[in-house]
């Protein structure tokens, strides 16, 4: 079976929950689109579990973007031993904990030096984006997706790619279907709270349930079409 989830959200408790209510088995491959961390405090604890299945196969978000270039530079500088931050690393520091990164650069300075490697080299793995086929079906996945078409996948920009609000009526790929997170749902309207948004035309999933907001982590299958919910209400990451 093909799963895909996104939006995290360092909700570690959540994502555990989600993986052991699909009952992933060997055989299966879970996609992740992005955004695994920021907003919750276990950003790093969800990194760390990923990157020991081999079926779960990483895409990048827009904070895990910011992420790795504020702490690649954050490495290189330290690296360099140097005394005082450059201005370009304030910059890119800033901006990634004006968009919710705190939690994650303090537990990633709480890390040695080994693991700090470790998840700057996972980060580099992330794809823009993972074509597959399930179901008689062929899906597109990546964490946003451009809003006007014309382009082939290869040719567009990571920032097209992880940065733009589409509507769930909105798939710049015909003949494919477009899986998505990056937006939560709610914002779409406050009937979709908490929900899977799926278009009319059956042609764009929204997957961002705002596990990161207290409300739903979600996951779809597939090969069924199947929903899974889990609440990140309780979740520790978000006290």
């Amino acid at each position: 079976m093909i799963y895909v989830i996104s939006d995290i959200h360092g909700c570690y408790q959540s994502y555990l929950k989600m993986l052991e209510k699909l009952k992933i088995r060997e055989s299966d491959t879970v996609y992740i689109l992005g955004d695994t961390i920021d907003r919750g405090r276990d950003g790093i604890r969800v990194l760390q579990d990923m990157m020991m299945r081999p079926n779960i196969i990483p895409i990048l978000g827009n904070h895990e973007y910011m992420a790795a270039h504020a702490l690649d530079s954050l490495a290189d500088a330290a690296r360099a031993q140097a005394q005082m931050p450059t201005p370009e690393l304030k910059r890119k520091l800033a901006k990634w904990i004006s968009d919710s990164g705190t939690a994650t650069l303090n537990a990633y300075r709480k890390l040695t030096p080994q693991q700090r490697r470790q998840i700057l080299e996972y980060l580099a793995e992330f794809s823009l984006y993972e074509e597959v086929r399930a179901g008689g079906k062929d899906y597109i996945l990546m964490h946003a997706a451009p809003v006007e078409g014309g382009k082939a996948l290869g040719e567009y920009t990571p920032e097209e790619l992880l940065f733009t609000h589409t509507l769930p009526e909105e798939n710049p790929f015909p003949g494919k279907i477009l899986v998505t997170g990056h937006t939560p749902t709610f914002l779409l309207g406050d009937q979709y709270r908490g929900k899977i948004v799926t278009s009319e035309k059956g042609d764009h999933i929204c997957l961002d349930a705002g596990a990161g907001y207290g409300e739903n982590l979600a996951a779809v299958c597939l090969n069924t079409g199947w929903h899974y919910y889990v609440s990140t209400a309780d979740d520790p990451a978000l006290a």
